[in-house]
């Protein structure tokens, strides 16, 4: 088996997986047999060292605050807004998560999950100017204080994420299973809605008991388990054309890969990474597709990416509607301030060869039929 030879990001510090306890570092190092290429090793050891403080914080924190995250109502419940990788979920999440009655899970919470309460004082201070202002690719805002995946701190807390098959390729496709959970043991969705639970209290700990708006493009396709803990939970789905959704997550994959690998992946990975990319989405618009429908209709929205840009307070204000939440004025205003703040943001522009279109057709077949989109698409 032959190795890549252009290492790309080798030095990069911006690994998803930083601000795991020492305990869960250990599991996840055991379950993927220690295997840990020399390429990678300081890698490693930032990420341990890092899990050091992060677990005695986290164990003050079970200390300090345990009992009073222990009596912490989930009520409002969480509004979640899913759809695949790049269709503008980001865009959904800060025009929802802005509102004075709303919170989202910010960048610092899910770097350091089990620990942001007794952290957040002092470690945002301690890194000023270490963290590029926006994200490595695109043109997105990125700050401690911005919002974020909370399947990102998931990862950390239980090790049930898709994720982690980013940053150990040679194992990848035992973790496929927890994209949607379905084939996974009762143990193990048991441990990842504990987690789940765990977060989502902490964030409203801190806020006061505001709404926390979620957003994780895997909850695209955990339809089934959100409503096992939510029966009443709403959700805005927003869908893009296939062809452009799937060249823009190639394109988020080709940094985000590289400063996640703790294994040097193959020299054919780019072809590995397009085949992994095609069945996770295939996996996810076929759960969607077919789950929706086990949403009650006046707890469900879908729109399309290109509805919503350019309308964004329009289309807002008729999800408000129908879901029936309150305090309309005061959202609109900190939302057209947020718009305001990113009037000038360029998206990238992508291309997508007649080989890559036609995959995308036979793999997410569902979204195509679902959503109408045209197959000789060329914007």
């Amino acid at each position: 088996m032959r190795r890549a030879s252009n290492i790309q990001k080798r030095w990069s510090t911006d690994q998803l997986i930083t601000g795991i306890e020492t305990a869960d570092w250990l599991k996840l190092l055991s379950t993927n047999g220690w295997k840990v290429d020399g390429t990678y090793l300081h890698r490693a050891a930032w990420i341990g060292a890092l899990s050091v403080g992060a677990t005695a914080a986290g164990r003050f924190e079970d200390l300090r605050y345990g009992r009073a995250l222990a009596s912490q109502e989930i009520e409002p419940e969480p509004l979640f807004l899913i759809g695949h990788w790049r269709s503008g979920t980001t865009h959904l999440h800060n025009l929802f998560g802005r509102v004075p009655e709303n919170t989202y899970p910010t960048v610092f919470q899910c770097v350091f999950p089990t620990s942001f309460l007794t952290l957040k004082p002092i470690v945002p201070g301690l890194t000023a100017g270490l963290m590029d202002d926006t994200r490595t690719y695109d043109n997105v805002k990125q700050g401690w204080d911005e919002a974020a995946e909370d399947e990102i701190a998931l990862a950390k807390m239980c090790g049930l994420s898709p994720y982690i098959s980013f940053m150990f390729p040679e194992n990848g496709a035992k973790y496929e299973r927890y994209v949607d959970f379905i084939e996974a043991t009762q143990d193990e969705r048991d441990a990842w809605k504990e987690a789940f639970r765990y977060f989502l209290k902490k964030i409203m700990y801190q806020t006061g008991g505001k709404r926390v708006v979620v957003k994780s493009c895997t909850h695209t396709a955990r339809i089934r388990l959100i409503l096992e803990m939510f029966p009443n939970a709403k959700f805005v789905h927003i869908h893009r054309h296939p062809y452009r959704v799937f060249s823009s997550t190639l394109h988020m994959r080709s940094h985000t890969d590289w400063e996640n690998f703790f294994q040097v992946p193959e020299e054919n990975w780019e072809d590995e990474r397009t085949r992994q990319t095609l069945l996770l989405g295939q996996r996810i618009f076929e759960r969607v597709t077919e789950d929706r429908k086990l949403i009650p209709e006046k707890n469900l929205v879908e729109i399309a990416y290109d509805d919503l840009v350019g309308n964004e307070v329009d289309v807002i204000r008729s999800i408000y509607e129908q879901f029936g939440y309150a305090n309309w004025d005061t959202a609109e205003q900190s939302i057209r301030d947020y718009l305001e703040g990113v009037g000038d943001y360029k998206v990238n522009a992508l291309k997508i060869s007649a080989k890559h279109k036609k995959m995308v057709r036979q793999y997410w077949s569902a979204a195509f039929d679902a959503y109408g989109y045209p197959e000789d698409y060329t914007g």
